[in-house]
């Protein structure tokens, strides 16, 4: 039996990663190729020319971002079902695409970029990133489901889907149906892209001595097991340098776009 417990209460505290990227002044857009995620991102684009907040949801397949090289970039990545309520949306609304926020935690994007402007430090950047997201409200509402989720994330997507329904007094139908309407996925679906989530780290960290370690240590029944899901979220196959990366895209891009500047 799975045992549930008290959700955390500062959701700028279920970052799982977050990144700063600075622009080299020189113009230029270019599609980069991302593999699937399982989190929400924050994502913030400005530059002295303008800026563009948005948050992403998971992405169920490979796509394609635009990215402008002249301007500086701050994402924070939060844990599957963590985010904070920063839109009017429901979650399920974005997966595979995203939606545009005016402002954060009060402020609005155009003082939050001045703000960021003038801290070069990309720590003293998260600090004030999570500092707007500090307090806010849930973004799922439903708090089993938030529950279902964290449990998913901090056994790597390697825990029965039955047990997790049962622990929360939910039959597995019931539990698929309150994932899909708060979520947009499946608990099965998540837990393939936690599982994937955690196969990336693992093969960035080379910490291994064959696939087949790596497949057992992350969940996978075999190795064909492994082999077979990765190239399907990837089209790699696990091991080929950069692919569990972001990849420029040369020529017109082949996948799904999730978010591209406007004009």
């Amino acid at each position: 039996m799975v045992v549930i417990g008290k959700p955390a209460q500062d959701l700028a505290g279920q970052v799982q990663l977050w990144w700063s990227a600075q622009g080299g002044g020189a113009g230029g857009r270019g599609f980069y190729e991302v593999p699937p995620d399982g989190n929400m991102n924050l994502i913030f684009r400005f530059s002295a020319s303008g800026w563009r907040m948005s948050l992403l949801g998971p992405r169920t397949e490979k796509a394609c971002v635009e990215i402008d090289e002249a301007s500086d970039y701050f994402c924070l990545s939060f844990n599957p079902g963590q985010t904070p309520r920063l839109a009017d949306v429901r979650p399920s609304e974005l997966v595979d695409t995203f939606a545009d926020l005016p402002g954060l935690g009060g402020m609005s994007s155009a003082s939050l970029a001045d703000r960021l402007h003038s801290l070069r430090d990309p720590l003293s950047r998260k600090l004030v990133m999570e500092e707007l997201v500090r307090g806010s409200l849930p973004l799922v509402r439903d708090e089993r489901c938030r529950h279902a989720a964290t449990l998913l994330k901090a056994h790597g997507g390697q825990l029965r889907i039955d047990e997790l329904a049962a622990g929360l007094g939910l039959h597995v139908r019931s539990l698929e149906r309150l994932f899909i309407g708060h979520l947009g996925v499946s608990p099965k679906q998540l837990a393939r892209l936690i599982r994937f989530n955690r196969l990336a780290c693992a093969l960035r960290a080379g910490n291994f001595a064959s696939l087949a370690d790596i497949a057992y240590a992350c969940g996978y029944a075999d190795q064909s097991h492994m082999i077979r899901e990765y190239k399907e979220f990837t089209g790699c196959v696990p091991g080929e340098i950069g692919s569990c990366d972001m990849r420029p895209v040369t020529g017109a891009p082949g996948t799904r776009i999730v978010h591209r500047f406007r004009s």
